[in-house]
């Protein structure tokens, strides 16, 4: 299957500021992520204006989406990412698309 950029969009929990959230995604969760090498990229957008219910973009590309969720559901490093996420995030709100980038044409 090769590489997946998985686009996780979600809402914020009542009272979580923006500011906090990227403090966490900046300080502990997009580094955890990236010094293990099953990541590809992650980058975070934080949505400005009404959102229709989502506060955050997240774009991870791994190039296992299996290896991934085996790390993340059981790796130690991962138990303070999880944790601070639940107390940020409403949780039901995360909804994710698997994706897979289409190159422009290079011929042109």
């Amino acid at each position: 299957m090769g590489a997946v950029s998985a686009v996780n969009m979600f809402s914020l929990r009542p009272g979580v500021t923006a500011a906090q959230f990227e403090e966490f995604s900046a300080e502990l969760d997009q580094p955890t992520c990236l010094s293990f090498d099953v990541v590809e990229s992650f980058e975070v957008y934080l949505v400005e204006g009404d959102g229709h219910q989502v506060d955050v973009v997240e774009i991870m590309t791994v190039r296992s989406w299996p290896e991934w969720e085996s790390l993340r559901d059981n790796a130690p490093e991962f138990e303070p990412v999880l944790r601070r996420f639940a107390e940020l995030v409403e949780v039901d709100s995360v909804t994710t698309l698997f994706t897979r980038h289409v190159p422009p044409n290079e011929e042109n």
